[in-house]
């Protein structure tokens, strides 16, 4: 893991680069809310393989990034440009899930200088939250992670891939959630979205019960250079849950664009 300093921030990042490769992309990923980069673990090995430089950072207050979280989608697209500012990368294909999808798009908005392209995964141009989800979480974290963890994943996820995320989930800390939620619930960019003319692939699962479909078909219906996938049998998290087929289509769309 690599770091840059923000402010008074330490914030982690992992690089893998190609080996005895020529670089044609750079693939920057921004994990969800209680995630952190190992939310991309799946495409660690396979995507570096296609010519690409992958970077998947940890958001402050998340896996080893100093901080206490933040209460805004805006306040964490600020750490998210200044790591490709202080890596100095253009062209990048800048992926978000869930949270980082809505970063992804913020920056889009306010901020595509350096961007190429965008890979949005189980997200939407509005994240509300429940305000029960809030609740449980303030009364009882560790039934609000088991809660949270088998919401997220399809009927046909393994028991080991849902265990291993409920306990990464139990190391992000009941403020730090609360905030990445509180931020979900304040981001709507529903009448700004079809200004974003980047190539974007879309992906969500058939089954992802907190992006449903069709928040992943309005973004399809008005970014004008978009395409979607949806991946069957599948829950909130395609590039764990159908890593395989995941990974497949993100390459076809990077040779592409």
């Amino acid at each position: 893991m690599k770091a840059i300093r923000v402010g008074s921030q330490e914030v982690f990042f992992e690089d893998l680069q190609p080996k005895n490769l020529e670089t044609l992309r750079t693939v920057l990923l921004v994990h969800g809310a209680g995630g952190s980069h190992l939310s991309w673990r799946r495409q660690f090995d396979d995507l570096p393989r296609h010519h690409v430089r992958l970077i998947a950072v940890d958001l402050p207050g998340h896996g080893m990034s100093e901080g206490r979280g933040e209460a805004a989608i805006g306040a964490y697209t600020q750490y998210v440009v200044a790591l490709m500012e202080s890596l100095d990368l253009h062209d990048v294909v800048l992926g978000g899930h869930s949270m980082g999808g809505a970063i992804a798009l913020d920056i889009a908005l306010k901020n595509s200088g350096r961007l190429s392209g965008l890979l949005l995964v189980g997200t939407g141009a509005r994240l509300r939250v429940l305000p029960a989800i809030f609740a449980i979480i303030r009364e009882d974290f560790e039934v609000a992670v088991q809660g949270m963890t088998n919401f997220t994943f399809g009927s046909t996820a393994p028991s080991g891939l849902v265990e291993e995320e409920k306990q990464l989930l139990a190391n992000t800390s009941a403020d730090v959630i609360l905030k990445d939620f509180t931020a979900c619930d304040s981001f709507d960019v529903m009448a700004e979205v079809g200004s974003i003319k980047l190539p974007a692939l879309i992906v969500c699962g058939t089954e992802d019960r907190l992006t449903p479909p069709k928040y992943s078909e309005f973004l399809h219906e008005k970014m004008p250079a978009s395409e979607m996938i949806l991946v069957d049998k599948c829950g909130h998290m395609p590039m764990l849950e159908q890593s395989d087929g995941f990974n497949e289509c993100v390459s076809s769309f990077l040779a592409r664009i």
